[in-house]
């Protein structure tokens, strides 16, 4: 495969009509186009995989011979996955130098992509690598440096980046409605937390919508037993196996039964935006740096919740077992936040774990002293 680009610049403060402008030293405006490609899928994956195997193999005079079967179905008419981006930049400087500015707008759209694809199950195999779906990006980044003071004995500069992304996926595998993708953690390998949608952002959270905890008011009381009603719907584990206290994901269709047609979008991940900013001081021989960073508007799930108040892989008893853990349900404390213990339902993910992952974060300080230099 070949990528080729191709980009020019137009440098318009040196034009005729900008001559009078004496507060801008550098004017330029920049477009861009080019194509990129990736490669990076396990090696050999053009290749049928084929495995080496005594159990699978022929007996012959009651002796077992070994095998060889076809374990991966591999695709010869795999190629390069392609990214072609186009961009408009536009730089400016003013007053000598002392401010500059940098923005850059961009789209880029990559087709072909790498991807393990589902196959149909009369093919004998779940999975090929081919060259299936479209992703798109685009956005604006903007940079502003400044000097904000400039004396002999103190320098204050500064430097603020701020980015914004947006991502689509444009098709799937063979016009697939859907994606999902799990993650190797425990008993929740076969629960699904991303899925990918044409027309949506990329790798949305995917689960039930957390609805609260069951109370004694949604059963049937006979003698020491609890009967869930009839007209309260399931939370995906048998009907008869739900007490007080238990976890309470939404019905969205409505049909009463809380299963896999209920599972929607439950979070994004990809932030709004994203930036920097830095400042650098100098008072003689000492130097300060400080520099902030923050993402806003994106989504995480927060695993540790899981596995400390019930229902991981790996729950902590010892947690898990206090009834005083901070807003859990019990009969004397019948909350709306937190099942009791035990009462975490099926093996699935909901939004009771999503949260909000914007942060500021004072990421670095730096503080340094030059010494003198004997002559």
């Amino acid at each position: 495969a070949y990528f080729p680009s191709a980009s020019i610049a137009w440098r318009f403060v040196d034009e005729k009509f900008m001559k009078n402008v004496s507060f801008l030293n550098e004017g330029k405006l920049r477009v861009g186009i080019g194509a990129t490609g990736n490669n990076r899928i396990p090696a050999y994956s053009m290749y049928t995989g084929l495995d080496v195997n005594r159990a699978s193999g022929y007996s012959i005079g009651n002796s077992p011979e070994i095998g060889v079967i076809p374990v991966t179905l591999g695709n010869p008419n795999l190629k390069w996955e392609s990214t072609v981006q186009s961009n408009v930049g536009l730089d400016l400087s003013f007053l000598k130098d002392r401010i500059t500015l940098t923005t850059d707008y961009y789209y880029k759209k990559t087709k072909d992509l790498l991807l393990r694809a589902t196959l149909a199950p009369s093919m004998g195999f779940n999975y090929a690598y081919r060259n299936v779906g479209e992703v798109s990006n685009s956005g604006l980044e903007i940079t502003l440096n400044t000097e904000n003071v400039k004396t002999n004995n103190f320098t204050w500069s500064s430097s603020f980046n701020i980015s914004f992304n947006k991502n689509k996926v444009l098709a799937l595998n063979d016009d697939e409605p859907s994606l999902a993708t799990s993650i190797l953690w425990g008993n929740f390998n076969n629960a699904y937390p991303y899925i990918a949608v044409p027309g949506q952002p990329i790798a949305l959270f995917y689960g039930y919508l957390f609805d609260g905890i069951y109370q004694y008011d949604d059963f049937d009381k006979s003698g020491s037993i609890y009967t869930l009603k009839n007209d309260i719907p399931n939370n995906g584990t048998p009907r008869e196996n739900i007490k007080p206290g238990d976890i309470k994901f939404k019905d969205i269709n409505g049909d009463g039964v809380v299963d896999d047609y209920d599972l929607t979008i439950i979070g994004n991940p990809n932030p709004k935006h994203i930036g920097g900013f830095n400042n650098n001081f100098r008072y003689k021989d000492f130097d300060l740096s400080i520099f902030f960073q923050w993402s806003y508007g994106g989504d995480i799930l927060n695993a540790n919740r899981i596995e400390f108040e019930g229902g991981g892989p790996n729950t902590r008893t010892f947690l898990n077992m206090f009834a005083s853990y901070a807003d859990r349900w019990t009969p004397n404390n019948q909350t709306n936040k937190l099942y009791a213990v035990g009462g975490q339902g099926p093996t699935a993910y909901s939004s009771r774990t999503i949260e909000d992952g914007s942060y500021l974060r004072l990421k670095t300080v730096s503080l340094g002293y030059t010494l003198p230099v004997s002559k």
